[in-house]
This record gives structure tokens, C-alpha cells and sequence, in this order.
């Protein structure tokens, strides 16, 4: 990898911007598509003009040839004048003297390539036309010469030899038809057709213009329209460039790409790419926030203990004459502070490593899990190290084991196992000592896939209604009765919904105040062909 490639990658991985010529888009698709209708233009152009050219010359040749044929089955040239030609001065055509704009030019010669006849009335009977140096009439020798040899004829099967050829004649290119007439009666003669092919010309010229002209134009007006075009569509890319610049300048995530809303304004990929651009930012600022939040509650709940702590040490340094029971109950209260924050710090880690796994996507049902789980031998399990528990730590909740099913899920045992004591735990903390812990679990088939529930009710205190939503959030405290006395971190029922969603299963509640609380805690089963 050369080194300007690796300065290259190393400003994509760091998130740098990569300087270099800007060039905005709508002005890239703008003279793409200038580019792309300047060839369509210029072949299109280029095939009309070769058209019409043809075509042009192509009535020219006829009105020449026409000419010549009415002449030749006409009544100007008299068998007996022409029997006695050439004459002093040659017989005067009737038609146009000049080649210009209309005009045709007529020479009428013998097979000598003596003038006989022509529509000009000033040169002499008996001109040979190779004996002139200049030509007083715009014949063309080496045509005539060429129709005397013979050669094929297919625009009239009558005569033997005809052509057409193109001279200067006087500055100017000059169409000439030369036909040969070798019937013997009265005579063998050739006629030559000339018209000047500079109203032709100039017709090709004033297409020609038309045709830049109309191009230049069209290619103008598509300039500015795809320019407009491609810069009004991406406008949104704008709002949301803008916006996105905004948000890294403030590290504001609240605002929004503003979506224009007008009846003649239809949806497009844009519309939506601006909405998802405002739902993604509407999920990045409750990460954020919830994120800060999180730093100011484990900041706040690790600061409680570790103050404690310190002020313990701090007692037992300055004051070594301490009487032994305050003492003894200074270290108590630093162990239980230790352990308290070792809970929290064991916690965190906990949701670390929950978070660092890769989201499931809704609706898959993969798993990256592999191993087979017993759930009825995870509950039987947990139930008995509570029960020993509580017969063994008097006042204590009952706990009771109501009705199990088998089932298999694929997922970590010990992830299953936090989750379900932490749900005990909680249970039994609020939970009055008259009172009972019910543990269960049953199957049911829910939108054709088999769930298996883990069920943990308590007839405790119970959770408000306006607590219900949250009570899954980090650091939550429902009310002044669930307090941190109680020994949790905040953390326990958070920690039960990602592992729940890690197994692509659910967690939820239901509560009554002053009753009790049930929390289910659901798995899809392994299928068979899993």
C-alpha cells in the first residue's frame, strides 16, 4: 500500500474528514447529464445534417436530370436543324442564362464536343470545348469525355452513358449532369445540365446554425434544470448534513432534519431517508441520555459506600483509642460497605458484558447460544437454595414451588440462573416475613412457537402504577419504601431483561400496591430440528 493510501485509510478509521477538490453533487449529476445530451445532441445532429444533405443534393441531381431528359424528348432540338448544325452561332435554348438560385444552364454538344446549342447567346458556332483555356460556360470537358467512352446509365435505359460531377466554376461549386444521346437520327449529341449548388450550400449552412444553435440552447436550458432538478432533491441531504454538523459542533441530539411539508410535495427515498435520519437520532438521544444518567447514578451510588468507607479508616487512623465495640462496629460497617460496592462493581460488569453482545434482530429466531438448558432443573435448583435459606436465616418469607413442566431452551446456565435469583431476591426483599415467595413454571404455545414462563409472585408491597413502565431502567427506585437500605444496587432487574433478551426471551410485570407483585420471565423452547 503506497503511502498516500495508508494517510487515506488512516483519516477513514479516525474519522477525520478527507481533504480534496469539493464538488457539489447536484452539480456532478448536472453536468453528467449536460455531457450525456451533448452526445445525444451531436449524434443526432450530425445524422439529421447528413440527411438533409442528401436529400438536398439529391433533388438538385433530379432537376438537373430532369432537365436534360425534357430536352431530350422535346421539340428544341428539330432533326433538321440539327442535321445542318453547327451553324455560325450556336441554337439558343429557351431557359435560364444563369446557374444561380433556380437557374440551369444548358450546353448542347456534338460528339466533336462542338457547341450546338446552349441557353447562353454569346459564343460562336463550332466552340470546341477542349480548345478553350477558360470555360465561357460552365461545361465540364473531362464529363463529356468520359459519357463518349460509354459507361452504364441507370436513371434512363435509353440513352447509353450519363453522369453527374461537380466543378468550380467562376469562385462557385457548380452540379453538372451530362447525358449522351447516340441515337444516329439526327445525330449523336451530348447535353450537359449545370445549376450552381450554393442555394444548397447555404441551406445546409442556416440547418447547420439552426442545429448548434438549437443544441446550445437545449443544452443551456438542461444545465439549468438538472442543476435545479438535482439541487432541490438533494436539499434534504443538505438538512440533514447540516444537521448532522450542528449536533457534532453542540453534541445537541435533540435536534431534528426539518422535512418540508407542502400538498404538491410528494414522498420520495429522501422524505424517508430524513425520517429514519429523525428516528435514529430520536434513539441516539435516549441513549445518550440514558447514558448520562447511568454515569451520574454509578457515580452517585459508588461515591455512598466509598465515602463510607473512608470515614471508617479515617475514624480508626485518627482515633486508635477507640473503645473495642466501635471499633469492631467500624469494620463492620466497612466490610458490609466493601461488599456492598463489590455487588455494584460485579453488576456493572455484568451489564458490560451484556451490552458488548450483538443485538438479536426482532422476528429471528437464532441464537447464539448452543447449549441445551433443563428450566425445570434451574428452578428446582434455586428453590432449594432458597428454601435452605430461609429455614436456616429466621424471619423469612415462605417459599413456595408451585406447579413445573419440563422444558429445554438453548442458552447459559448461569445467565439463567442470575436472572431467576435475582427476581427471588427482589421478591423477597420486599416481601414481609408473614408473607410468601411463589415460584413456578408452565408452557404454552404463543403465534405458533412453544415459550416456556418462569413465574416469581409475592403478596410484598407491591409497585405503583406509574412505576410499572421504569422499574426495568438502571438505578430506578420505585418509591421511598424500596430504598437502598434493602441492600440492591439498582441494578438486579436490569440486569434480568438483557439477559432475557439475550435468550430472544421477555421479562414483565404486574403489581398492585399493598398486594403484591408477579414477574414472568419467558424463553421460546428449542425446537427439535434446532
Amino acid at each position: 500500500m503506497s503511502d498516500v493510501s495508508m494517510q487515506l485509510h488512516h483519516r477513514q478509521r479516525s474519522g477525520k474528514p478527507i481533504r480534496g477538490l469539493y464538488l457539489p453533487l447536484h452539480l456532478r449529476l448536472a453536468c453528467f447529464y449536460a455531457l450525456l445530451l451533448v452526445c445525444i445532441l451531436a449524434f443526432f445532429g450530425i445524422i439529421v445534417y447528413q440527411q438533409a444533405r442528401q436529400q438536398a443534393y439529391k433533388e438538385l441531381d433530379n432537376a438537373l436530370s430532369s432537365r436534360a431528359a425534357g430536352l431530350l424528348l422535346g421539340k428544341d432540338l428539330t432533326p433538321e436543324w440539327m442535321a445542318h448544325s453547327p451553324y455560325k452561332y450556336p441554337l439558343l435554348l429557351p431557359g435560364d442564362s444563369g446557374i444561380g438560385i433556380g437557374g440551369i444552364s444548358i450546353e448542347v454538344l456534338n460528339t466533336k464536343l462542338e457547341l450546338l446549342a446552349t441557353t447562353t447567346g454569346t459564343l460562336e458556332g463550332g466552340t470546341s470545348i477542349s480548345g478553350q483555356a477558360t470555360s465561357p460556360a460552365p461545361w465540364d470537358l473531362v464529363a463529356a469525355q468520359t459519357a463518349l467512352r460509354g459507361g452504364a446509365c441507370p436513371e434512363n435505359k435509353q440513352v447509353r452513358s450519363c453522369l453527374f460531377s461537380t466543378i468550380t466554376y467562376q469562385g462557385q461549386q457548380v452540379r453538372v449532369y451530362t447525358l449522351l444521346n447516340d441515337d444516329p437520327y439526327p445525330t449523336p449529341h451530348l447535353i450537359q445540365t449545370a445549376r450552381s449548388t450554393s442555394s444548397v450550400e447555404q441551406s445546409l449552412v442556416n440547418l447547420r446554425q439552426i442545429i448548434i444553435e438549437g443544441s446550445l440552447l437545449a443544452l443551456l436550458l438542461a444545465l439549468l434544470g438538472g442543476w435545479l432538478i438535482a439541487r432541490g432533491v438533494l436539499s434534504t441531504v443538505q438538512r440533514i448534513t447540516h444537521a448532522a454538523q450542528a449536533i457534532s459542533a453542540a453534541q445537541d441530539f435533540s435536534k431534528r432534519v426539518a422535512i418540508p411539508m407542502s400538498p404538491w410535495r410528494a414522498r420520495d427515498e429522501f422524505s424517508v431517508l430524513s425520517e429514519t435520519f429523525n428516528t435514529m437520532l430520536a434513539n441516539l438521544e435516549e441513549v445518550y441520555r440514558r447514558q448520562q444518567r447511568f454515569v451520574a447514578d454509578a457515580s452517585h451510588e459508588l461515591r455512598a459506600p466509598i465515602t463510607s468507607i473512608r470515614c471508617n479508616l479515617d475514624l480508626l487512623t485518627k482515633a486508635p483509642d477507640l473503645p473495642p465495640e466501635e471499633i469492631n462496629a467500624a469494620l463492620v460497617d466497612t466490610h458490609a460497605e466493601a461488599e456492598r460496592m463489590g455487588r455494584l462493581v460485579n453488576d456493572l460488569l455484568t451489564l458490560a458484558r451484556t451490552d458488548s453482545q450483538p443485538p438479536v434482530l426482532p422476528g429471528h429466531r437464532a441464537t447464539h447460544y448452543t447449549t441445551l438448558i433443563e428450566l425445570d432443573s434451574l428452578v428446582l435448583e434455586a428453590f432449594r437454595q432458597y428454601r435452605h435459606v430461609g429455614e436456616s436465616h429466621p424471619p423469612y418469607p415462605r417459599i413456595l414451588l408451585q406447579h413445573t413442566e419440563p422444558a429445554l431452551i438453548y442458552g447459559d446456565a448461569d445467565a439463567l440462573k442470575q436472572a431467576l435469583i435475582a427476581l427471588l431476591d427482589n421478591a423477597l426483599k420486599y416481601t414481609p416475613s408473614t408473607g410468601s415467595v411463589a415460584l413456578a413454571l408452565h408452557t404454552h404455545t404463543s403465534e405458533q412457537t412453544q415459550i416456556a414462563c418462569i413465574t416469581v409472585s409475592d403478596t410484598g408491597i407491591g409497585i405503583a402504577e406509574e412505576d410499572l413502565p421504569h422499574i426495568f431502567e438502571r438505578f430506578y427506585r420505585a418509591d421511598h419504601a424500596r430504598t437502598r437500605d434493602k441492600g440492591g444496587s439498582g441494578l438486579g432487574l436490569a440486569i434480568v431483561q438483557r439477559i432475557a433478551e439475550d435468550h430472544l426471551g421477555s421479562v414483565k410485570v404486574e403489581s398492585t400496591p399493598g398486594k403484591g407483585s408477579q414477574f414472568t420471565l419467558c424463553f421460546p423452547i428449542a425446537d427439535d430440528d434446532h
